[in-house]
């Protein structure tokens, strides 16, 4: 495409690559794939992220695709977060820490308050000043015919919406996840009232919005039926999976993979319990059982799913490993008998699609899906024939889920089981390309 034909876009992401997690994918795979359909993105970051883990590879996926504005911010959380991290390594490696079966957190609650009362509409707040600058600076030298902002964290749509009104410029809010209606907001009515005055601020004042699932799109019409809404899913990377070495599952070992974070809404007690009982029951599982955790069993500071792992025995069975750039993932992914999918049990669950599953779908390997049944996630598996999906909030049910690829894996029929059919819409440059057509339907 002819240089006169591209037109610009601001980006604002608070994170994007090098930082790595779930979280940077949506933003780093659109930023990649845009010049593709006519579209150069200015994009708009920070030097570091509050939560930081660092996969230079997603850098270099992007690097030649758009030009990259990095700012400071103020912090406050960022220090904390990075002592809670490593005073958390420390206490896992420590097994006497964890005979005490009610351990549970190192966070201070006076500190949770804080956060709560001081930083809203989240912990990225005081990067508003500095992004409204460098924003202010960028339209001025660069003249982007959009703007475009991607969040959580909100604060990202605050200042694309700041920017928005200072330039006259169309603006399009991309949710990822829920604002108001999340499962972590703070329970707090002060917060509530606050946040939902910001949400329906940046909302009635952007000319489009995009939202990652269809159900997300049926609850933000139902508050504001004014708007313009676009659904426009997660995905996979088609490269990610053709540069990437294979793993072959083992033969012999039932090899059951989660990546991910697992947190105080993404509950996996029952998970836990179902995998007790399962080793509990069969020998023939406790002499072939692999459990691998790529990721956290909590976030930084907090032990409820690490002192309830320890308490059932399930560690003689697992791997826990750390954070891992994200190529790495791919490749763990392939070496699964079984993936392991959870959406957990809060308000607005049936709504969710975890980044992860579409990944999970192009592995070409059999999922096992604890989620809402009556959830979005649940019909995609359903659909695409990929997996077996268990209610999340039914041991017996998780339980029976292993049990049946189990009996699959041993009778050589898993591998058959499961056709994967109709995933081709959600590969990331389709996806882009739904992004093009609402920059292009707003500019023209």
């Amino acid at each position: 495409m002819k240089d006169n034909h591209i037109r610009k876009v601001l980006f604002i992401s608070y994170l994007f690559p090098p930082a790595g997690g779930g979280g940077v994918q949506r933003s780093s795979k659109f930023v990649k794939y845009l010049p593709s359909f006519g579209w150069m993105p200015l994009v708009l970051t920070v030097k570091e992220p509050y939560d930081f883990y660092n996969d230079n590879s997603l850098l270099d996926d992007v690097t030649l695709n758009c030009k990259i504005y990095r700012t400071h911010s103020v912090e406050p959380m960022k220090c904390i977060r990075k002592f809670l991290k490593k005073k958390s390594q420390k206490k896992t490696s420590r097994e006497k820490d964890f005979n005490n079966r009610s351990f549970k957190t190192l966070k201070p609650g006076f500190l949770v308050k804080l956060k709560t009362y001081l930083l809203i509409p989240d912990n990225e707040i005081l990067w508003l000043p500095f992004a409204v600058w460098k924003g202010w600076q960028i339209i001025r030298k660069e003249h982007p015919a959009v703007i475009y902002s991607s969040a959580s964290p909100f604060t990202d749509h605050l200042i694309a919406v700041l920017l928005s009104k200072i330039f006259k410029l169309p603006c399009v809010l991309d949710f990822r996840d829920l604002w108001v209606d999340r499962p972590n907001f703070p329970k707090n009515k002060m917060r509530l009232w606050i946040d939902r005055k910001l949400e329906r601020f940046v909302i009635k004042n952007a000319d489009q919005i995009i939202t990652a699932t269809p159900l997300m799109t049926e609850h933000f019409k139902d508050l504001y039926p004014d708007k313009n809404f676009t659904t426009i899913t997660n995905g996979f990377d088609e490269d990610d999976f053709l540069t990437v070495q294979e793993v072959k599952p083992p033969e012999n070992e039932f090899r059951i993979i989660y990546t991910g974070i697992f947190n105080a809404e993404q509950n996996p007690h029952k998970i836990f319990l179902a995998l007790k009982k399962i080793t509990d029951e069969r020998t023939d599982i406790r002499d072939k059982i692999k459990i691998k955790f790529i990721g956290q069993l909590d976030n930084p500071g907090d032990f409820q799913n690490y002192t309830l792992f320890k308490k059932l025995g399930l560690d003689k069975y697992s791997d826990l490993i750390s954070y891992q750039p994200h190529k790495q993932v791919v490749s763990e992914m392939s070496g699964a008998s079984v993936l392991l999918l959870l959406i957990g049990e809060y308000p607005h669950s049936r709504t969710v699609l975890t980044g992860k599953i579409f990944e999970y779908l192009r592995s070409g390997r059999p999922i096992l899906a604890v989620v809402p049944v009556n959830g979005i996630a649940a019909d995609i598996i359903r659909k695409t024939n990929s997996g077996i999906v268990a209610a999340n909030n039914d041991v017996d049910e998780i339980a029976d889920g292993f049990l049946k690829l189990f009996d699959l894996f041993s009778n050589n029929e898993l591998e058959n089981s499961f056709t994967r059919k109709n995933i081709k819409d959600y590969d990331r440059k389709y996806l882009t390309g739904k992004l093009s057509d609402v920059l292009n339907n707003i500019v023209n």
